[in-house]
């Protein structure tokens, strides 16, 4: 009965979320002049389909429980949440439950149905997998990635810098950059702008000679192929090593393959294995090493000093990787010297060469023999390690831990490859700080434009065969459901981050706010539910502490009483958590102000309006309302460049936008990571809130952006109000709705559109009245655009005529005042600024 009993459950649960998952989700653009973010809104699905899915899937799960099979149901239990959307009141006492009827419910089903299959596998023969086999399988995918993102982002970061020195080695022959970059000789390879970077008082770039050295034959033979070429090559070889030395360690393929699936199709390696950085060939170099480390056979005395050259050259790559190759030497002449004292010779003989060659090239390139006196002053504060290292673990945008929790199963396996190799166990923990505390402790530990925790990648492979370890042991200790839901979630997360509309989302800004978790806020802001490290807000900082200490007391107990703990606590603790949130905190990043969003939400969830903002909507528009939808103005920021007028930086939706109001001449539109693409005065991006910003040598005045074309082609309002034979929409979140119509908030621009519920050609008359203050409103559409003063209370009325189903317009207000201001009794401490209405009266 009991099996019956969940296997129904979890059927409904799947239903539900399918249904949900039905409606149309796109952009909706905050058109205010400061810079700002789209959301994405969520329609209400019909209530009687969700009626035939409850009784459909609960019947069909009651069948597979009968058979025994309910397991294949259950990871869709947590999908079940998404029915809050149905409930009258469920948003008011628990607004997270608002997030699951979001995009964050398909990734919560596209888990469930990755751990729904393997289950369903397991009965199936294993399938053999050579290590060549694997490492051509992922030289192709990452190919592929590394093509697909170049289409879409370009290059970024840092990459630009590094191509330049390749561009230098070929044309130049020499590594003085100064000259490159005068003649601005990056425009062959980047569309963008880019600053030199150089070391303190030499034409030499501040970046190390390592990856110049090693795309040059690639970039010389292909151009910009060639270098995804070497990159996916690379990549090839690392994982190639990774499940080598997972295989010897553990004996057992199936582990090995997962623990490369969880390392190669996760963040940071999906993204850094086809990036120009210098963590990809840092990252080879320690497979390698680890791999090496589990040959009992010791090295013969030519390959010990080919191998302390190899490990030696990773501060080529970059000073920081310094206490990485002393850390991986001592760990060889620990294994091998004790074999004899010649190898220990030639091991010395290595390392001795190694740092003379490297403080040679100091020398010639800075003058000095301080490694790290390229960059100057250095900005390194021990105190900030503990911040740093949480922020690598824990924060939203660069966080290792909440992009791929996969890595827990490595914390968790250290302990259990110590006891098989007490060598590699220690090896992987020192590792793991010899790169995380340098990085830590300075204070760009995010790494700016970056995939999450870029800075610990080249640990990251060792902390990957850890996990293998631990998923070798698998039938002693039971960690299978909790290692099915971390490689999932985490390999979910990082597709999505590539192949979500408007993807990639790997290019954070530094700003606070993780750019996965804006896509998955469909409905819900997820990110003021977790921490933020870059922010530094002490609530960050106690959530990334209690996140941590609840996983690993979870992942332990599980450990250690062997398939005795379920994973339904963990999940019911998070939930309780964020009820805890939204009932002692208050949002962060959006205001709390009163909205009713439609009909159905206020009768479902009437005492809970006041905590919706960007939320499930009912009232759903045509395609065609995409047209001018964003009007955007760009204000002017000093920029140091006398020479050009520059925009403030925007964070713009995926999509095709149309600029106006300035010349054609001299106009450049790009971001830092070549993610626009132009044609006169149009231009796409294929990145959702990609960061864009507008250059032109002169303005005569403030120029606008509109949107011409959205990615996913649909659109929500957020409020709607019915007149007699038309619709009047609310397209964004600065008017509060009132039974008359909509008041506009004071100094906002509130965007709308009015759509005929009948075909036709029809004259519709808006009427405009100011509030208690005197104000300057100004109308924009394709039809009229004014400007004009109102007195207090004065009105003013619009004709706008319909030759089609739907135009859409923005009014502004320039000032406004507070009712409560002008009646002491009112208790409405809105700042008002104009009402919207159309003629005739409403209904």
């Amino acid at each position: 009965m009991k099996s019956t009993v969940l296997g129904a459950a979890a059927g409904v649960s799947a239903g539900l979320a399918l249904v949900v998952c039905t409606t149309l989700r796109a952009a909706v653009f905050d058109s205010r002049s400061e810079a700002a973010a789209p959301w994405l809104v969520s329609s209400v699905p019909p209530l009687f389909l969700a009626l035939i899915a409850v009784v459909f899937f609960g019947v069909m799960g009651a069948l597979l429980a009968r058979r025994g099979r309910e397991d294949l149901l259950t990871p869709f239990l947590p999908c079940g949440l998404a029915a809050g959307i149905f409930l009258p009141g469920a948003f008011a006492e628990a607004p997270f439950l608002a997030s699951f009827a979001g995009r964050s419910l398909d990734l919560l089903l596209a888990v469930g149905l990755a751990i729904s299959l393997s289950r369903l596998a397991r009965g199936l023969p294993a399938v053999a997998t050579s290590a060549r086999t694997m490492g051509l399988a992922v030289f192709v995918f990452y190919l592929g990635v590394g093509y697909w993102i170049s289409l879409r982002v370009g290059l970024s970061g840092d990459e630009p810098h590094y191509l330049l020195m390749t561009y230098s080695l070929l044309h130049d022959f020499d590594l003085e950059v100064q000259n490159n970059y005068g003649a601005e000789d990056y425009r062959s390879f980047y569309q963008g702008k880019i600053e030199p970077r150089l070391a303190a008082g030499t034409p030499y770039s501040v970046h190390g000679i390592g990856v110049p050295l090693l795309l040059v034959s690639g970039f010389a033979a292909f151009g910009l192929f060639g270098v995804l070429l070497t990159e996916a090559l690379i990549s090839a070889l690392l994982l190639h090593a990774i499940y080598r030395a997972s295989l010897r360690i553990t004996a057992s393929p199936s582990a090995s393959l997962l623990a490369v699936v969880g390392f190669g199709l996760t963040s940071p390696a999906l993204f850094l294995s086809v990036s120009a950085y210098p963590e990809l060939p840092a990252a080879l170099v320690a497979a390698l090493a680890a791999e090496r480390l589990l040959d009992p056979e010791p090295p013969r005395a030519f390959g010990a000093f080919a191998w302390t050259l190899a490990l030696g050259a990773l501060p080529f790559l970059h000073v920081k990787f310094l206490p990485l190759a002393g850390l991986l030497i001592a760990a060889f002449a620990y294994q091998f010297g004790r074999r004899g004292k010649s190898l220990l010779a030639w091991l010395a003989l290595g390392a001795a060469i190694s740092v003379g060659s490297l403080l040679l090239v100091t020398f010639l390139t800075t003058g000095s023999f301080d490694p790290t006196a390229s960059y100057g002053r250095q900005r390194i504060f021990l105190d900030r390690v503990p911040l740093g290292i949480a922020g690598l673990l824990f924060d939203q945008e660069f966080g290792l831990l909440l992009h791929a929790p996969f890595y827990l199963l490595g914390f968790a396996g250290i302990v259990t490859l110590f006891r098989r190799n007490a060598l590699l166990g220690a090896l992987s923990l020192l590792a793991l700080l010899s790169v995380a505390i340098p990085g830590a402790a300075h204070p760009l530990w995010s790494g700016g434009t970056s995939p999450p925790a870029r800075f610990l990648f080249p640990a990251l492979p060792l902390m990957t065969i850890a996990a293998a370890t631990l998923l070798g042991r698998e039938r002693e200790i039971g960690v299978g459901p909790w290692a099915s839901w971390l490689l999932a979630s985490s390999v979910a997360l990082g597709l999505s981050m590539v192949f979500l509309p408007g993807g990639p989302f790997f290019l954070n800004s530094r700003d606070g706010t993780g750019r996965i978790w804006e896509a998955l806020s469909t409905s819900w802001n997820l990110t003021d539910y977790l921490p933020s490290l870059v922010r530094a807000d002490p609530r960050s900082l106690a959530s990334a502490t209690g996140l941590f200490l609840l996983v690993l007391l979870a992942v332990g107990a599980q450990i250690r009483r062997a398939r005795g703990f379920p994973l339904a606590p963990l999940f019911g603790a998070l939930l309780l958590a964020a009820w805890a949130h939204d009932r002692t905190f208050v949002s962060r990043s959006r205001e709390l102000e009163p909205h009713s969003v439609s009909r159905v939400m206020h009768h479902l969830s009437r005492r809970g309006q006041d905590r919706f903002l960007a939320l499930p909507s009912f009232e759903r528009l045509s395609r065609e309302s995409l047209t001018a939808r964003v009007s955007l103005p760009l204000e002017a920021v000093s920029d140091g460049d006398p020479r050009h007028w520059w925009s403030r930086a925007y964070s713009l939706p995926a999509g095709s936008f149309r600029l106006s109001g300035a010349p054609p001449i001299g106009i450049t539109f790009y971001n830092g990571e070549s993610a626009f693409q132009s044609d006169e005065l149009v231009f796409s991006s294929g990145i959702a809130l990609g960061r864009f910003r507008l250059r032109a040598r002169s303005l005569f005045e403030p120029p606008r952006l509109f949107l011409v074309e959205a990615r996913p082609s649909a659109l929500e309002a957020l409020a709607t109000i019915r007149a007699t034979g038309l619709r009047l929409h609310s397209l964004d979140d600065e008017v509060y709705l009132d039974p008359a119509g909509f008041w506009i908030r004071k100094a906002s621009r509130a965007s709308f559109a009015i759509e005929l519920e009948a075909p036709g050609t029809r004259e519709v008359r808006i009427r405009i009245a100011n509030g208690g203050a005197p104000n300057r409103v100004s109308v924009d559409s394709a039809l009229v655009n004014e400007s004009y003063r109102l007195a207090p209370r004065e009105e003013r009325e619009i004709r706008l005529t319909l030759r089609g189903p739907l135009v859409a317009f923005a009014i502004g207000s320039e000032s406004g005042f507070r009712p409560s201001e002008l009646d002491p009794s009112s208790r409405d401490d809105r700042e008002l600024g104009v009402l919207v209405r159309a003629h005739p009266a409403f209904d």
